[in-house]
């Protein structure tokens, strides 16, 4: 063969490998969930698989791998092909908290995955005991100084979101409020009503109900924005903390190497999803944001700075 026509056919071969993408999505792609099925979070994966699916004309399965603090669902996406076809669940507990908590968490997110959307936040909710002597958030930040280590806060587990949400309004708000972690938010909201512990901060998706009934009263809003689901009570950053604002939140990504073109055509498909009217309102209160996948991956590495400063301040580490 020729130089110059050798030169061809590497430039051909170079363009067809370099163009696969132009053939995605040609088969079923599958979301990793690093949670059981039920919850929240595989909620937002199956409502976005079913919406996507008939846009791409393909099956969108989900795949829930739980345990590990989400480790088992990280190493299976870290060893995916970079081709599209397999998501992760990106969430506040995997990809914000714990690389700074586990100690000994062999993949680090930021490593293995690419970003492609943020799809919801759900802030958490300031409840107080129905009896507890205070009206606003600043009350409670009076009663906790003037008593301190005597007013106890309970979440639905260590390292939990609402657990570090606590553990940074002690530091913004200068007190020192007493965590007291359980094994999941039902056993926090029975002793919240019942007084053995005074304030919690839990999804406002758990605990707007009791507020409504008038279970349990409601502070404020972890969030930037005031809640539909509790739209009377005030934000921590209008109660006097400024900037204030911790989340849980969704979103998706993909192993790293995956090409742009195909990350774009995923933020594309999921972005015209969500925005629908059906979606929000399914969300339950959630705030649905979407954008580009640079927002998401801005997203990330704020929350990674933001929860790893709060991990490093309290000293916790999991083995």
């Amino acid at each position: 063969m020729k130089k110059a026509s050798l030169w061809s056919a590497i430039l051909l071969s170079f363009l067809v490998s370099s163009n696969s993408w132009a053939k995605y999505p040609e088969d079923t792609i599958s979301i990793i969930v690093p949670f059981t099925a039920g919850g929240f979070t595989d909620k937002v994966a199956r409502l976005v698989a079913e919406g996507i699916s008939p846009n791409l004309d393909l099956p969108v399965i989900v795949e829930n791998r739980p345990g590990a603090a989400g480790a088992l669902a990280l190493s299976k996406i870290s060893r995916a092909k970079p081709d599209g076809y397999t998501l992760f669940l990106s969430n506040t507990a995997t990809d914000g908290i714990n690389p700074s908590i586990y100690v000994s968490q062999e993949v680090d997110p930021a490593e293995v995955l690419s970003p492609v959307i943020l799809v919801v936040k759900t802030p958490n909710l300031v409840g107080i005991n129905k009896d507890l002597k205070v009206k606003t958030l600043g009350d409670l930040v009076q009663l906790a100084a003037d008593h301190p280590q005597e007013i106890y806060f309970g979440t639905p587990g260590i390292g939990t979101t609402g657990h570090l949400t606590g553990e940074l309004f002690n530091d913004v708000a200068n007190i020192k409020l007493e965590h007291v972690p359980y094994k999941g938010s039902a056993q926090v909201l029975s002793d919240l009503i019942g007084g053995e512990v005074q304030v919690t901060f839990d999804n406002i998706t758990t605990l707007a109900s009791q507020v409504d009934s008038g279970s349990i009263r409601g502070l404020a809003i972890t969030g930037a924005n005031r809640s539909p689901l509790l739209p009377d009570v005030p934000t921590i950053a209008e109660s006097g903390f400024p900037g204030f604002e911790t989340t849980s939140w969704s979103g998706f990504s993909v192993p790293q190497g995956t090409p742009k073109e195909i990350i774009e055509q995923l933020n594309h498909a999921i972005n015209a999803v969500i925005q629908t009217d059906d979606f929000k309102d399914k969300m339950n209160g959630g705030e649905v944001i979407g954008g580009s996948a640079k927002d998401f991956q801005q997203f990330m590495i704020d929350e990674r700075k933001k929860w790893g400063n709060v991990v490093r301040k309290t000293g916790l580490t999991i083995e």
